[in-house]
């Protein structure tokens, strides 16, 4: 009995310390909140169902955070007509052409990393993007990185600036905007290293789980109790 409870503590903690580990986490499924209670997600006029929100063209999402130049993007997604630039990430407030795109069926980084690995029409992907303090950008796909660069010149900073999601810039008269579906959005306050994105799952479970470990396991230490003081009243 002892061992049980002592295990399922602790398979709590490690549930709370990942999750403590993230900074936002936007599941998607229904709504824009924030599992962690942070602002919820900026809709530009697409539509949510219970799993997914789909957008059209500049109908994305803001995130009204400041990420700024350490931090760990992970989403996932699908766009729908690949062809030329399909903005994917902003990161200067929609005011330069910098960014995550999709570019035909590739990925790229413009200007520091382009025609990277390949993607499909319809076919939704994990992206993660990670940025350490020492200016280095990793991008990987579905667990594995693409490509890596130095950001010397903070194309990949979001400073104070919000981010934005599937919504093209100002500079190209949002022109490169596409369509598709995005499953979630979660962030980091700093940048994962390789194995723990490869490692990374589906977001985790909501916060009612949590609650509702907590009460069974709560539970169970009164029933250890109890069990105790009968044994010692024998």
């Amino acid at each position: 009995m002892k061992l049980k409870y002592v295990l399922s503590t602790a398979l709590l903690l490690a549930i709370s310390g990942s999750a403590a580990a993230q900074s936002h986490q936007y599941r998607l499924n229904g709504n824009l909140n924030d599992d962690f209670g942070g602002p919820a997600l900026v809709s530009a006029g697409g539509s949510l169902s219970a799993n997914d929100y789909s957008f059209g063209k500049n109908q994305g999402l803001k995130m009204d955070v400041a990420l700024g130049g350490v931090y760990t993007v992970d989403m996932s997604f699908h766009l729908n007509n690949l062809g030329g630039y399909q903005k994917i990430v902003d990161f200067s407030n929609l005011a330069s052409d910098t960014g995550m795109y999709a570019y035909g069926t590739k990925w790229s980084f413009y200007p520091d990393a382009a025609a990277l690995s390949s993607l499909a029409n319809g076919v939704d992907a994990r992206l993660t993007l990670t940025r350490d303090a020492a200016s280095m950008v990793t991008m990987y796909v579905n667990g594995a990185q693409i490509a890596s660069f130095n950001d010397s010149s903070n194309h990949a900073n979001f400073g104070s600036n919000p981010a934005h999601f599937f919504m093209d810039d100002v500079a190209t008269n949002k022109a490169e905007a596409g369509v598709g579906a995005v499953d979630y959005i979660r962030t980091y306050d700093h940048a994962l290293n390789a194995s723990q994105v490869a490692s990374m799952t589906a977001p985790v479970p909501e916060p009612e789980t949590y609650a509702m470990l907590l009460a069974g396991l709560g539970l169970f230490a009164g029933i250890a109790r109890k069990r105790k003081q009968v044994e010692q009243a024998d």
